[in-house]
């Protein structure tokens, strides 16, 4: 029955069943297919009216889909669900994407010219999901966004200077918020924040200095930062998120400092990972105090010379990866390096890339 509802269609595919309700479209390029117009031909017939979800699987290359593909579908299929028009190749989104009054997410990732989203996109009351990551020209978002109110997981990639404007903060559903390739975005927002439920916060290669409200999200439990500067004044470094979980910093010159601004936290991480970081002189003291500690990955951090002997107390440690990092990689060597009795109680060791030890308990 599930092969009824489920269809695997190409763009040059005539016809589909009126029972089909979800399809994805594998096609990457139009090399193969003949008399494209930029709409599938099953989306003239009636059949297609009762889809839900229409995804590609893969990348697809320029002129798949077009500003006439997306103008279509969201013309004909007022059902929709999900929406994929990832990798488009319109400078803008439909106005009548309002219509669509049941969609749960909308990709749009990886459009490089889209320019700008129509403010009835805002109308979108039952999105969960709103992917625009990658889009590198688009020039700002809509200013009414807290009107999407059942927003969930909202990916950015936009010139703009600042939020403030775009009423993002007062998004009081959201649990994920991406920034990627902001290159000119300074400020967050500032002043009242209504972002209670953001859980996970992940920035990556925005320029900065980006100065971030670390005060006001107050159920921040992860944190991926990426090759991103952050503007660390004295305020936001003694509001640091105190009751994360998860840390990741990525190819980061303040990773010292912002591992400082740490001290002072709640005893929370259980996932403290480091990456590319050649700043990185030393583990922080204070990370033994992290007593529900259970993954620790080091991986191509040169300068880091020992093991703080208060690894050895961290009995929920499960794995521990090093990879690449100096003096650290010979200490840790399997019984003969330094640290090795700091770290032998760890049940899963890989030491550059070789599993050293590495048991289920």
């Amino acid at each position: 029955m599930g092969q009824n509802y489920c269809l695997t269609a190409d763009l040059d595919t005539l016809e589909i069943s009126e029972r089909v309700r979800y399809i994805s479209i594998p096609t990457t390029s139009l090399e193969e297919v003949s008399n494209y117009d930029g709409v599938p031909p099953f989306l003239g017939k009636k059949t297609s009216k009762r889809l839900r979800a229409i995804f590609f699987p893969y990348e697809v290359d320029d002129g798949v889909i077009t500003r006439k593909f997306a103008r279509t579908f969201i013309s004909k299929c007022k059902h929709l669900r999900l929406l994929d028009l990832s990798w488009g190749c319109f400078e803008e989104l439909p106005s009548s994407i309002c219509n669509l009054k049941q969609l749960r997410a909308l990709n749009l990732s990886e459009s490089k010219r889209l320019k700008m989203l129509p403010d009835t996109i805002c109308e979108l009351q039952s999105l969960l999901v709103l992917d625009i990551g990658g889009c590198l020209e688009l020039c700002e978002l809509p200013k009414n966004m807290n009107r999407l109110v059942s927003l969930r997981f909202l990916y950015i990639t936009t010139k703009q200077k600042s939020l403030q404007e775009t009423g993002i903060q007062y998004l009081e559903n959201l649990h994920f918020l991406g920034l990627e390739a902001c290159d000119n975005l300074q400020v967050l927002f500032e002043g009242t924040c209504q972002l209670t439920h953001l859980r996970k916060l992940d920035i990556r290669n925005c320029r900065g200095p980006l100065s971030l409200p670390f005060g006001e999200l107050v159920a921040l439990e992860s944190l991926n930062i990426a090759s991103c500067k952050l503007a660390l004044t004295s305020k936001n470094k003694s509001n640091f998120p105190l009751n994360l979980r998860v840390l990741v910093i990525d190819k980061s010159e303040q990773v010292m400092e912002l591992l400082r601004c740490l001290e002072e936290s709640a005893c929370t991480l259980e996932s403290f990972s480091i990456y590319d970081c050649p700043s990185l002189t030393a583990i922080p003291e204070w990370l033994p105090n992290h007593t529900h500690l259970g993954l620790i990955h080091l991986i191509r951090c040169p300068n880091l010379s020992f093991m703080p002997q208060g690894i050895r107390s961290l009995t929920a440690l499960k794995e521990l990866c090093i990879e690449h990092c100096g003096e650290l990689s010979k200490r840790c060597e399997l019984e003969t390096g330094e640290d090795w009795n700091i770290i032998a109680h760890v049940p899963r060791i890989e030491l550059d890339l070789i599993e050293v030890q590495w048991t289920d308990d």
